[in-house]
């Protein structure tokens, strides 16, 4: 069982020596609840194993010690029993009368030996010093003669000596009296000879073995079942952890983490929980900031400097107000108003995305929006018609539905505005300021419902898409001389 245990494991680091970059490979792919359950596995297993071999062998020693002794005091027991009988024999031998006795009690001593059950004895025999078996717990066996190595061997033993022979461990004591003539004092007088079962003797061995195995097994897998609910435990808090930064990254910030544990992956739980709501926060206010302040924080956020104060840039303005929207708030509730003009312009604003524009700011009723580019104009007056369209549209599904309906005004100019921070040191909003700012919210307001106007300077950048209708002149504030507008005649458009 030990040499099957070496052989395993001897084989597994073979192989493990082998394959060690493939192996390498594999298991940095693996997820770390199976990695913590292989290494901690793997360590447990390994000084589970080594301690098992440990006591094992231990075990095995002191129980091969405590056998060695149990058969040689018996051995020795024996021969201090008949060394007597063993003299008287040699001396009676040729007496007729006498000579039987000795041999008698040899013979009855070693049939004692053999019924006091001693654990796994298989027999009891003394042999002399001529190799003859003169006493044998088998009566067949009285009389023979052993091999001549035997014998030799026999006579040439100092102590006690053992030996295995196919299913039977034999102990052999020799036997000696002093003879003072002899070189070394003493006078070879033959050998008591155990045999012991190989299979009874060796049996609390491998019972102790296989109970040892069975428990190192036992507690080797007891323990990966705890090891595999411990990292499932622990990596658990990772897993969560994990989807939940899934769901961020598709965009979902409605997503909280249970906290699973009191440790460091609790606290970074935690931590993610307390992000996400920084996050949730910060979308929000994104919707009470205008596109273009969000897209100059991002752009400069990497300086801790404050923007330039103002850049001069050619922009197209695109105004647009709902018309006899007072008159309506008196017969409707705060909800019912505000429910109203979020779908007016929720509708307007996700149109002049849709073309390029940006949403610079909602002041009540009315929306300011701003388009750069080569083909801002025309991007303006694409968004201003398909919002009318729309409106239209929206009015006809409304009126049906006996729904209150609202209706607007457009006003759009293109030229040369200030874009910069604006406000206090404490509240900045980036915007831009300038006639033509203050012309496009003029023309906005002098629009009736449905109408687009824009100014002749602002007509011709267009490409004609639409055809126009003249208006009378318009004066503004601040300007000296009149100004041509023209409205859009969408309605009758060249290419619809």
């Amino acid at each position: 069982m030990i040499r099957l245990i070496k052989n395993f494991f001897f084989l597994i680091f073979e192989f493990i020596y082998k394959c060690k970059k493939t192996l390498y490979k594999r298991f940095g792919a693996l997820r770390i609840r199976i990695k913590l359950i292989i290494v901690t596995g793997l360590l447990f297993i390994g000084l589970t194993s080594i301690l098992s071999f440990i006591l094992l062998q231990n075990g095995i020693k002191i129980l091969r010690a405590n056998r060695a002794e149990t058969c040689s005091m018996s051995l020795l027991h024996t021969s201090a029993a008949i060394k007597d009988d063993l003299l008287a024999y040699y001396r009676y031998r040729s007496d007729v009368n006498n000579g039987s006795l000795p041999l008698g009690h040899i013979r009855e001593t070693i049939l004692n030996v053999f019924r006091e059950n001693i654990r796994g004895i298989e027999y009891a025999a003394v042999v002399d010093r001529q190799g003859i078996i003169i006493a044998h717990t088998q009566a067949e066996k009285n009389n023979m003669k052993i091999s001549p190595a035997d014998s030799l061997f026999f006579a040439g033993l100092e102590k006690t000596f053992q030996r295995e022979r196919k299913d039977v461990i034999e102990y052999i004591h020799p036997l000696f009296s002093r003879l003072e003539s002899s070189t070394n004092g003493k006078a070879y007088l033959g050998s008591t000879i155990l045999g012991f079962s190989k299979k009874e003797i060796l049996q609390p061995i491998h019972s102790t073995s296989t109970t040892i195995i069975s428990a190192t097994i036992s507690v080797i897998i007891l323990s990966v079942i705890i090891i595999f609910f411990i990292a499932r435990r622990m990596t658990g808090q990772i897993d969560v952890l994990s989807e939940g930064v899934k769901k961020v990254g598709r965009g979902n910030l409605n997503v909280q983490i249970p906290i699973m544990s009191s440790d460091e992956l609790g606290a970074l739980a935690r931590e993610f929980n307390s992000m996400i709501v920084h996050l949730r926060e910060k979308l929000q206010m994104q919707k009470f900031v205008s596109k273009l302040t969000v897209q100059m924080i991002r752009k400069r956020s990497s300086s801790a400097e404050l923007p330039p104060v103002g850049e001069r840039r050619l922009v197209t303005l695109l105004f647009s107000d709902v018309r006899s929207f007072s008159t309506l708030t008196e017969t409707l509730s705060p909800e019912e108003i505000v429910r109203l003009i979020n779908i007016y312009l929720d509708l307007q604003a996700r149109i002049i995305e849709e073309h390029g524009g940006i949403v610079d700011k909602f002041m009540g009723d009315q929306i300011m929006a701003i388009f750069l580019g080569e083909t801002m104009a025309d991007d303006a007056i694409h968004a201003a018609v398909s919002i009318q369209r729309s409106i239209r549209e929206l009015n006809k599904r409304r009126k049906r539905g006996g729904e209150v309906v609202l209706t607007l005004g457009c006003g759009i100019n293109t030229g040369s505005a200030v874009m910069g921070n604006m406000g206090s040191k404490n509240r900045l909003d980036y915007t831009v300021i300038g006639d033509v700012v203050n012309l496009a919210s003029r023309l906005c307001a002098i629009a009736k419902p449905g109408q687009i106007i824009t100014p002749i300077d602002t007509m011709r950048s267009l490409n004609e898409e639409y055809p126009t209708i003249r208006l009378n002149p318009i004066t503004v504030k601040g300007r000296t001389q009149v100004v041509d507008v023209f409205e859009v005649d969408y309605d009758r458009a060249i290419i619809m």
